[in-house]
């Protein structure tokens, strides 16, 4: 039976977190972090992840991009020669951490921060087997959850979470989802009523540009990191067969996911997503404005 992926810390209650699994009572980290005093802990909690460990979950959950995957990638404004790097699959983001260029390279030395955790990766699959990982592989969407807020002052009112601050729609700090809360902020709920009247005027003018993006005659194709999206492209991604027409971007602070309002032909509908900045995209982009081209709302 595969050994399910889970959160371990020396601190239940604060500090860092790793992901990994435990193999009898024996914990065993994806990042090769060893301490006998890592144990369980809560999904929900106020701990911060391992920087490793979270690029191992991405390398873990994502599927590898469509248009295909190289082997090995050089940094961002290097040159071919300068030093590979091992590609997450879906992303242009080395095992390091470092952006990545889109074209291979032909340097012969790989990054060594790469080769560690590649070679954590392989020491956790040999000694754990396999291993089950709860994700669903959807695109990231929790706007529809509710969220505690921190400090756990109060955890019968839920929150609506601003994807692009991370805070709550009243700008309050959060802690994490909070499914069993039994009310919604009354901030939140006024607020995410007026988001949702927003979407339902802009949503014929998507669905008309939806429809005729299939007769658009001059479209640039190409792969890009989701930081280069602009409004009114179309793009799609790995692991989501839909496409996805761009309705605005939201670039937030270092270290945050990227806030994507897009509409989703084949559920008909306007969503946020949340995006890793360096996550790798199938882009197209109308070359210049058409005649009947309908326009964003």
């Amino acid at each position: 039976m595969p050994l399910p992926v889970i959160r371990l810390s020396i601190s239940p209650t604060n500090g860092t977190a790793h992901h990994g699994v435990l193999i009898g009572t024996e914990p065993l980290t994806v990042c090769a972090t060893h301490s006998t005093d890592l144990a369980p802990i809560a999904e929900n909690t106020t701990h911060s992840l391992c920087q490793s460990c979270t690029r191992a979950w991405l390398i873990l959950t994502t599927q590898p991009h469509l248009g295909g995957e190289r082997d090995l990638r050089p940094a961002a404004g290097t040159g071919k020669g300068a030093t590979a790097h091992l590609p997450i699959p879906g992303h242009l983001l080395g095992y390091c951490g470092k952006s990545l260029d889109p074209r291979s390279t032909s340097a012969r030395r790989v990054c060594a921060n790469c080769s560690a955790l590649a070679a954590a990766l392989e020491r956790l699959h040999r000694l754990a087997g396999e291993v089950s990982l709860s994700f669903d592989g959807s695109c990231p969407r929790d706007e529809d959850l509710l969220w505690a807020p921190k400090g756990h002052a109060n955890l019968v009112t839920g929150h609506r979470r601003h994807a692009a601050t991370g805070t709550g729609l009243c700008d309050t700090p959060l802690a994490g989802p909070n499914p069993e809360a039994t009310n919604e902020c009354a901030p939140c709920r006024r607020a995410w009523r007026t988001e949702r009247d927003r979407r339902t005027a802009a949503l014929p003018h998507m669905r008309a540009r939806a429809r005729w993006w299939d007769q658009c005659r001059e479209l640039d194709t190409f792969q890009g990191r989701a930081d280069g999206l602009n409004s009114g492209d179309a793009y799609t991604l790995s692991g989501c067969p839909d496409q996805h027409h761009v309705l605005t971007v939201t670039h937030p602070g270092r270290g945050r996911r990227l806030a994507v309002l897009v509409y989703a032909p084949a559920a008909d509908e306007i969503v946020e997503l949340g995006l890793h900045p360096d996550r790798l995209l199938a882009i197209e982009r109308p070359h210049a404005p058409e005649a009947g081209m309908p326009t964003l709302p």
